[in-house]
Order: C-alpha cells, then sequence, then structure tokens
C-alpha cells in the first residue's frame, strides 16, 4: 500500500508540474504563424530538460504504483 500512496504522490507531481509549465508557457507572446506552440516556447525559456524531467518523474510515478498494485507480497 506504501508503494501505491508514493507512485501516486509522484504522478500527481509530476503531471501538475508539467501541466504549470506548459499553461505557463502558452501566456508569453511568442507565436508561429499566428498560432501559439508551447513546445516552441518551452524550447526558447529554456524548459524543455525540466519538462522532461517532470515527466519523467511522473512516468516513474505511474510504475510505482502500478507496481505497489499488482505486488502480491501484501
Amino acid at each position: 500500500m506504501k508503494k501505491v500512496v508514493m507512485g501516486s504522490m509522484m504522478f500527481l507531481a509530476g503531471l501538475l508540474s508539467c501541466s504549470i509549465l506548459i499553461a505557463g508557457s502558452t501566456l508569453k507572446d511568442i507565436t508561429i504563424n499566428g498560432k501559439y506552440s508551447f513546445l516552441w516556447n518551452l524550447s526558447s525559456l529554456g524548459l524543455v530538460p525540466v519538462t522532461v524531467l517532470f515527466s519523467a518523474i511522473a512516468l516513474a510515478g505511474f510504475l510505482i504504483a502500478l507496481w505497489g498494485l499488482l505486488d502480491k507480497n501484501n
């Protein structure tokens, strides 16, 4: 049960961090052909490695939670 809680919290933290970065990058007025691109904004601000790190934390948390759910040794 502890793995599920820890994995869920890691997943939530990574997911919220990524969503805050993506939402914040769309607020900046950098456009491509009149359309906003969050990837272009993230790369221009230098935040792509941070977004990848937060995505990796979310993925690791999801895998830990899944491992805790499928663990037979309770």
